[in-house]
């Protein structure tokens, strides 16, 4: 089934403003010295929830459609671990959490991008997510112990 082209336009635009806001999150993120940044992380967990809510949402009209269900498989990841880390707070794992939730965006971005075009997507999704998801299951087995 093809998706509306105005339900993808809305879901990119707004996507798009989401995934600006958690670029500035993880900035602040990979700078903040002192105190744990609880808050970010949880930030940054409220904002990718967002993201990953609306994908799973449009993503049932297409259930096959390839860079929704990275979209959201990424983004559910990232948040679990935004919150964990939130509660947890282990100093020690913040650059692994700056470094992935850095390179979530940017896949997602290339996603978001690509949502019309399966191929670009299909690629995308089988060389970047499947690696970057790897990485994220990793984080969040930590934080969960």
């Amino acid at each position: 089934m093809v998706i509306d082209s105005d339900i993808l336009s809305e879901f990119r635009a707004e996507s798009n403003g989401l995934l600006k806001e958690l670029k500035e999150i993880v900035s602040r993120l990979e700078t903040e010295t002192g105190r744990f940044p609880e808050k970010l992380l949880t930030e940054y967990a409220q904002k990718i929830d967002r993201i990953m809510g609306a994908a799973k949402t449009i993503g049932v009209l297409d259930p096959d459609h390839i860079g929704l269900k990275s979209i959201g498989t990424l983004a559910e990841l990232c948040k679990s671990i935004g919150y964990k880390a939130a509660t947890k707070r282990q100093p020690a794992l913040m650059p692994f959490f700056a470094a992935f939730l850095s390179d979530t965006i940017e896949v997602i971005e290339s996603l978001v991008k690509n949502l019309d075009d399966t191929e670009a997507s299909r690629i995308i999704a089988s060389e970047f997510s499947s690696i970057l998801q790897g990485r994220l299951a990793w984080l969040k087995s930590k934080v969960e112990a």
